[in-house]
């Protein structure tokens, strides 16, 4: 059996492996990747109280090499296992603190109230939720978003619409609803997903029926539906996230925790990973409503969504 010397670099042994066919399980969790998993996983104060901090290790060269091997997989990073900060949580996030001061008055969110509490707090005069069913008490509006004749208009100050467009059938429905149901003035905070995972049997969450991921977006799309539902360039701002790393790094099932500053924040605009979008419901706005679309559905048995089987559910 051939020895390896220390002497020789990572990179090298890296390609030796994989020319003589044994690289292998052995190094798709390599002892410093699981090191540095492990350090991630200590709560930010523990670490900051014993000096420690993720971001200047994952810079190091060797470790960087040894991320990148990582990536040399047929499935995600603990099979898909719920882990950490999703890295488009982590921007939706970055997002929402920077319009914090919209989400006041009467809101709305799809399925929960919890963001609209988390951002808007003291300046929240009322909070709803709409889903598909109730099956929570904050749930106050029943309905599927893209067939909303009943949601009165010019009703809400802010609408947080999170998550939800990409498993739309009916986006630019649900889009004509979701400006409608604004008061003049009124903010939608809305994003749309450029890459995420697909449930290829369709997905049970609870909400009364099983949900499917019915887009992928670009940023010329999310823009051309904007205009489809009467606005002007002037009545909405658009913002990406992403690069190439970032767009991996999610599908590998990497938290957005170890991922470098850089790596989180630089911007490539021809690899986004989610767009962003506020719009502000223009005085006047009168759209006529679009023609419905209804989706084919297969039929088959959803998957059950838990934090145990993560995106490939079971």
């Amino acid at each position: 059996m051939r020895t390896v010397r220390p002497a020789r670099s990572v990179s090298k042994l890296h390609a030796a492996r994989f020319a003589s066919g044994r690289a292998g399980a052995q190094w798709s969790r390599p002892v410093w990747t699981k090191s540095l998993r492990m350090l991630s996983r200590i709560p930010v104060s523990a670490r900051a109280a014993a000096g420690l901090r993720v971001a200047p290790l994952l810079t190091l060269p060797v470790v960087r090499h040894v991320r990148c091997m990582q990536l040399r997989r047929l499935r995600p990073l603990r099979d898909g296992r719920q882990r950490g900060i999703p890295i488009v949580r982590r921007y939706w996030a970055e997002y929402l603190e920077r319009y914090r001061g919209d989400i006041h008055g009467r809101c709305l969110e799809i399925g929960t109230t919890a963001t609209l509490r988390q951002y808007g707090g003291t300046s929240l005069s009322a909070a709803d939720a709409i889903d598909l069913a109730p099956h929570s008490p904050e749930v106050t509006v029943v309905g599927d978003l893209s067939r909303a004749d009943h949601v009165p208009a010019d009703r809400y100050d802010c609408f947080v619409n999170q998550f939800t467009m990409h498993v739309i059938y009916d986006v630019e429905a649900a889009l004509y609803h979701a400006i409608r149901i604004l008061k003049p003035g009124g903010v939608l905070l809305v994003n749309f997903p450029c890459v995420d995972y697909y449930f290829p049997t369709g997905l049970d969450m609870n909400t009364g029926e099983p949900l499917f991921l019915h887009h992928w977006f670009t940023p010329i799309q999310v823009e051309d539906l904007l205009h489809r539902v009467g606005l002007a360039t002037c009545d909405y701002d658009l913002s990406i996230f992403g690069n190439l790393f970032a767009r991996v790094a999610y599908q590998m099932n990497i938290p957005a925790t170890e991922l470098t500053q850089n790596e989180l924040t630089y911007v490539d605009p021809g690899h986004p990973l989610l767009i962003c979008v506020r719009v502000v419901k223009p005085a006047g706005w009168s759209v006529a409503r679009p023609d419905y679309r209804d989706p084919w559905r297969p039929e088959t048995a959803p998957a059950e969504w838990n934090p145990t089987t993560g995106h490939y559910a079971g």
